[in-house]
């Protein structure tokens, strides 16, 4: 049975005039159509366009039938009453047999078929692109000896935990957590903490602290940032996971210092091979994160117990991958691509959760057969604005922890010292092609056991409602949870213009370079998350009211105009000439090179340094008191506040509300229903691909 193409045609137009789809799905069903008579085809070239602008790589037809089509709500059917699709309990498979009979479906046409997925070609070639790269990779494992360079960069500290100790004896504080803390003590074991904390509140000195811990037997230990080091360095391809505050800088920095070594030629009293070091690149997906991986490696090197020859060798400048890859004005290819591979050693690619399938596809396309490659992110966050879940793919369910091979467990055992049982979880049968060369970072040394952050983080992530009502009744300091209406709007926008005001106040008084970075440090201490642009609780009229209050309290002056002393912008587009990308935020100050006071919009760059632009130079961009919560992704913040909006929308998810809540280092309060809270923490971000799927399949990982 055929649907006439007319018929489908007008109802797309209908569903598109209503902006229940985009007009590019309409338009790219119109350009179908002129290629096929089958409504059939022309129906699933806009459902395929729709879902891969909701995110998805692909149109997974076992469960077509489980969502309303096109996202309608009940209310809305009446849109396809015309195409009689209610009276066909069978229409999926239909129209699976017109696409497999279609000039528009195949290996050169615009549409793919994979056993029951349909794809836009250009999504198959992206995952494809991918799928075989990574099955390429994920048997490349080295099995080599760094037990005593492994050791050597996790021996403890002992003056720097008996300062800490110190600290906790003088104010009394239980000491029950502190040697899990610094010493990894196993949290699956039944260990006498009392008679651990008798030991500590007598240990006076760094030598009798040593002893201490080396009455510590090996196997109650478990030190996953180790793990993860030993991991990285024996595959070409791996992935370090973790949530803020669990060490991924700290990981990648001792990597780094045990690749270095390892590389590192032995002088003799005859020879001395010369040889140059290794080439390694850091990267982000935006100038923004970019900009934070390079401060966050500076700092972490400082504290790391090396060589200074070893030091150097470390890079602490990070870029986009876009730079990486050398953008080619107006053109979506890149300098480097497969024919033209990167030359890089070592490849260390942050915040990769954020990175799309087309981005993700490019940046595998480009790497060199001997790079070693090592993603790191945080499995549990939202995905990437554009279509495909890489990241999370990858990873597959770590839930139930690593399922590593048996000779790749007992290796890691032999390397780190820690039992090989536990290692891995013998109950995790979804064995990955890449399995070998996961890592997750489970402890966070940011919030302990007094942190609310952590706490309601955990919660929301494992969506425990039982958990999230505990969280709400300790009584934490760092968090709070208010109801969201008309009236508590005000109280946002009030502690909005409290967070600020002291950027604010710190921007009239620009006299040198360090007086900008000061106000871009102070604005960053607070910041208004939002999930959404439009409504009353969203970011749009809560920008234009926090604006209106700051001119009220005279922290700004809107007589200047738009472009008024204190602004700050969200760039929302790429501009690689000018090395601007799409999340980048800058704020209007005094041009401390012009003695007559011009301003201009100063942005830290990627490498860290700091650089302006003329307001009329930047690419599009708006007020940033208030950002959405995905463009906050890359980001952290000392203090933020979330705005939820007072009804339920699809786009509340788990995902969605942990990585709001862990932008924050210090503080967040929630303005929300309990009941949208609770409701967005069971509803689950799906993004369908066949990824995931592909690096599991049993014949694949056969060959």
């Amino acid at each position: 049975m055929k649907l006439d193409n007319q018929q489908v045609l007008d109802c797309l137009a209908l569903l598109s005039k209503d902006k229940h789809i985009r007009v590019l799905d309409h338009q790219f069903a119109r350009f179908i159509a002129q290629y096929t008579d089958d409504g059939w085809v022309v129906l699933a070239s806009a459902i395929a366009s729709h879902q891969s602008g909701l995110g998805h790589v692909c149109v997974d037809f076992n469960t077509i039938k489980k969502q309303p089509l096109f996202g309608l709500s009940h209310h809305d059917a009446h849109y396809l009453q015309g195409l009689s699709l209610n009276t066909m309990t069978n229409w999926p498979m239909l129209m699976l047999d017109a696409l497999r009979a279609s000039a528009v479906e195949g290996d050169n046409a615009p549409l793919k078929l994979s056993l029951n997925n349909l794809y836009l070609q250009r999504y198959w070639n992206d995952e494809q692109q991918i799928c075989n790269f990574l099955k390429a990779r994920g048997c490349l494992f080295e099995p080599i000896a760094i037990k005593p360079l492994l050791d050597e960069l996790f021996k403890p500290d002992f003056e720097f935990i008996f300062s800490k100790l110190s600290e906790l004896n003088k104010t009394k504080m239980s000491l029950a957590t502190f040697c899990g803390d610094f010493f990894n003590l196993r949290s699956d074991l039944a260990i006498d903490y009392l008679q651990i904390e008798q030991q500590l509140s007598h240990i006076d000195s760094v030598e009798s602290l040593a002893v201490f811990a080396a009455s510590i037997q090996q196997e109650q230990t478990l030190d996953w940032q180790k793990i993860a080091v030993a991991i990285a360095a024996s595959n070409k391809f791996s992935v370090i996971s973790g949530g803020p505050g669990t060490g991924k800088t700290t990981t990648v920095i001792k990597l780094l210092a045990l690749l270095i070594q390892l590389d590192t030629p032995l002088a003799s009293s005859e020879v001395m091979t010369l040889k140059p070091g290794l080439n390694i690149e850091l990267v982000a997906p935006t100038g923004k994160a970019a900009a934070r991986l390079s401060e966050s490696i500076s700092g972490a090197l400082g504290k790391l117990k090396v060589a200074q020859s070893v030091k150097e060798k470390i890079p602490t400048k990070a870029s986009t991958i876009h730079r990486l890859l050398g953008v080619i004005p107006n053109s979506n290819r890149f300098k480097h691509n497969e024919e033209n591979r990167l030359h890089v050693d070592v490849l260390i690619v942050d915040e990769a959760s954020m990175i799309d399938i087309s981005l993700m596809a490019k940046l595998f396309a480009a790497i060199a057969p001997h790079t070693k490659v090592i993603l790191l992110g945080d499995r549990d966050q939202l995905s990437s604005v554009e279509a495909g879940a890489v990241f999370a793919d990858i990873c597959g369910d770590l839930s139930l922890g690593a399922s590593y091979s048996e000779s790749t467990r007992n290796w890691l055992s032999e390397q780190s010292g820690f039992c090989a049982n536990v290692l891995s979880n013998p109950a995790n049968s979804e064995t990955s092609v890449v399995a070998n060369g996961l890592a997750l970072l489970h402890k966070s040394y940011r919030f302990g056991q007094f942190s609310g952050i952590g706490a309601l983080a955990k919660a929301v992530n494992h969506g425990d409602i039982a958990a999230l009502k505990r969280v709400w009744r300790q009584g934490y300091q760092d968090i709070g949870l208010h109801q969201q209406n008309d009236n508590n709007r005000q109280q946002i926008v009030q502690m909005s213009v409290n967070g600020y005001k002291g950027y604010l106040e710190q921007a009239k008084r620009i006299e040198t370079a360090d007086d900008i970075y000061k106000v871009i440090r102070l604005f960053n201490q607070f910041q208004l998350l939002t999930p959404l642009r439009a409504g009353k609780f969203g970011l749009e009229e809560l920008n234009q009211a926090i604006e209106t209050s700051l001119n009220r309290y005279r922290f700004i002056d809107l007589t200047q105009g738009v472009w008024y002393l204190g602004r700050p912008v969200m760039i929302l587009s790429n501009d690689h000439g000018q090395q601007l990308y799409n999340g980048d935020i800058g704020i209007l100050l005094p041009d401390i090179e012009d003695e007559e006071g011009a301003a201009r919009v100063y942005f830290i760059m990627a490498d860290g340094q700091l650089k302006s632009f003329l307001p009329s130079r930047l690419p599009a961009h708006e007020t940033v008191y208030a950002m959405t919560i995905h463009k906050s992704q890359g980001s952290e913040f000392d203090n933020v506040v979330i705005s939820m909006p007072n009804q339920w929308s699809a786009l509340l998810t788990k995902e969605l509300v942990y990585t709001g809540i862990t932008r924050a280092k210090q503080s967040v309060d929630i303005f929300c229903s309990a009941q949208i809270l609770q409701k967005s923490m069971l509803t689950k971000t799906l993004r369908v691909s066949g990824l995931a799927k592909a690096l599991c399949d049993q014949e694949n990982l056969a060959q």
